[in-house]
């Protein structure tokens, strides 16, 4: 069986995460914005780890420093708009 990757427009459209949007007060805008934000740090992260893996500067270190500051950083309930 194959799965095809949802995209973030499938995401917004599915009745069921609608559902479960409206149980938790999570706005469109909202969602909208947690998952292309969710989608531009995991392709920053990629293109880190492609440097990194080539020895290009701004490798690891720059990983681990992107990762602590988007932990201190991120609040659910703002990015979600509540």
């Amino acid at each position: 069986m194959t799965y095809k990757e949802l995209t973030i427009a499938d995401v917004l459209n599915d009745p069921l995460i609608r559902q479960v949007m409206r149980a938790d007060q999570v706005s469109l805008i909202g969602m909208t914005n947690l998952l292309q934000d969710a989608a531009h740090r995991l392709k920053s992260a990629k293109t880190l780890r492609e440097k990194a893996e080539i020895g290009l500067p701004g490798g690891m270190n720059s990983i681990a420093a992107a990762t602590v500051a988007c932990s201190e950083a991120w609040r659910p309930h703002q990015s979600c708009g509540r």
